[in-house]
């Protein structure tokens, strides 16, 4: 009996200690998942975020054990900086492509017309010898307003010449080369014009017309080519400033005001870390577009529709620029590969119509009159062509060809586009290391679990956005953004009028 007693007493101790043991490896896995001991160090300590274990005041927005009020608040900062910086890349991945586009397209043109003065140079030393030196420097301003022409100023994106100003120089250029050319051809053996005489040419080239309607179709064409292929650069430099001068606005919006969303934000990137969730922390899908899509509205309504817009207005150009013809001289290739020819043209004119010509000349400017000083010119023009003609011709070579692949490329880029604005919040949590894609077993605000509410579409329906409540100020337009809109949609209308 005694036995039987003892044996009863010793079971029942040994099951009261394992029952002991039992609560106390509850107890301490209670504390391990409930309480800041379970709190992920690392992240804590990588943000130079700190707390006290066992005294940590659960934070207003996550309620979580490992992050009180102040942790939240620094963490707030750190999701708008998050967001910034997903922003930040995705507008590089469009800037990017624009900017080498508009550096290749100017670049092209500058060195066509590089080539191209080198070849109206060439022509001048090989067949215009006798007035090849003096035809130099008119040679050389031509080709030099169109590369201006076509040459922006980066800091406010606007042109150094008006379409005017391409026209003007064509026909001084042509005034300047008209008595050259007459002396060429009737004035070699009795030296040069006095100034009185070339001004008198000069002044009566409508009158005289020794070029016929060249200087007019050499106008026409480069002025409507180069306005084209300018208009072009211009239209990539407002998409550039539109993404940039979007991007800093949304930088000093969060950086001030828009509480809304940096709480949003907050409670979607960094609660799960707040509350020690260990697996599938990563928001869901559905859950990271409303929040996205309520961060970003205010510049989705705005600009979604001005911007595919202008991406029809580049398609447009684009096309424009890259023509095989010049049916509508917005061929810049075609325009200044031809210039050489048209200028050579012109002066072969004025010596076939030379008697027509040389009538008019002396019924307007008299007999021709010649400096005393200057007899010996022929002869020191013909001696000096002689070596500036050796010193061209190492520099003529066949034109560059027009970058029809890149421009192709790049205009398959820009079609994609469309959409760009009112789909930026869905490539933003498209990233894989942002947003969980399965949607499942994931992050929705309040728990590991399948996100369930309403996602809201981009514009007006986003007042029932679940997630950021529209700001009462939406309504009102920002001045900047208005002035990109009205930029945008210039871009277009410009291209239209092609």
């Amino acid at each position: 009996m005694t036995t039987r007693v003892g044996f009863a007493v010793l079971v029942l101790v040994l099951c009261s200690s394992s029952v002991a043991r039992a609560k106390n490896v509850d107890s301490r896995i209670r504390r391990r998942d409930l309480g800041p001991e379970s709190c992920d160090l690392s992240f804590v300590e990588s943000r130079n975020l700190s707390f006290t274990a066992g005294r940590i005041q659960k934070g207003s927005v996550c309620g979580g054990q490992c992050c009180d009020d102040e942790v939240e608040a620094v963490l707030k900062q750190q999701g708008r900086r998050d967001f910034i910086a997903l922003l930040q890349h995705n507008s590089r991945s469009l800037l990017g492509p624009i900017n080498r586009t508009s550096a290749i397209l100017q670049n092209h043109v500058w060195e066509l017309a590089k080539q191209s003065e080198n070849k109206t140079l060439h022509i001048f030393s090989q067949v215009y010898y006798s007035m090849a030196e003096l035809s130099t420097k008119p040679i050389e301003i031509l080709y030099r307003d169109i590369r201006d022409y076509v040459k922006i100023d980066p800091s406010d994106q606007k042109p150094t010449k008006t379409p005017s100003d391409i026209v003007a120089s064509v026909n001084q250029f042509f005034t300047e080369l008209f008595p050259l050319a007459y002396h060429q051809q009737t004035g070699l053996s009795s030296g040069d014009f006095t100034h009185k005489y070339k001004q008198c040419l000069k002044d009566n080239m409508d009158v005289i017309a020794p070029f016929s309607d060249f200087p007019k179709q050499v106008s026409d064409s480069l002025s409507k080519s180069l306005e084209t292929t300018r208009l072009l650069l211009e239209a990539l430099g407002i998409g550039m400033e539109v993404l940039n001068t979007t991007y800093a606005l949304i930088i000093d919006e969060h950086a001030t005001t828009n509480s809304e969303c940096h709480t949003a934000l907050l409670k979607m990137t960094y609660c799960p870390k707040c509350l020690a969730l260990p697996k599938h922390n990563r928001p869901c899908s559905d859950y990271c577009l409303n929040v996205m899509r309520g961060c970003l509205n205010k510049y989705v309504a705005e600009l979604d529709l001005p911007w595919n817009v202008y991406v029809e207005g580049i398609e447009n150009l684009i096309n424009a620029v890259k023509k095989n013809s010049n049916e509508g001289g917005t061929n810049v290739d075609i325009a200044i590969k031809n210039l050489d020819v048209q200028i050579s043209s012109a002066i072969m004119y004025s010596m076939e119509k030379i008697k027509e010509i040389d009538s008019r000349v002396k019924m307007n400017c008299k007999i021709a009159e010649y400096t005393k000083t200057e007899e010996s010119r022929t002869t020191e023009t013909s001696a000096t062509t002689e070596s500036f003609s050796k010193m061209r011709q190492s520099n003529v070579r066949s034109f560059s060809h027009f970058p029809t692949a890149h421009m192709s490329l790049f205009l398959s880029t820009m079609t994609k586009t469309k959409g760009f604005y009112a789909s930026l919040a869905d490539n933003l949590c498209r990233e894989e290391s942002f947003a969980e894609q399965k949607d499942k077993l994931c992050w929705n605000g309040e728990r590991i679990a399948e996100y369930t509410k309403t996602v809201v579409d981009v514009g007006l329906m986003q007042k029932y956005n679940p997630e950021v409540k529209t700001s009462p100020n939406s309504q009102h337009v920002d001045p900047k953004i208005a002035t990109l809109v009205d930029k945008l949609r210039h871009v277009h209308y410009m291209a239209v009028k092609l």
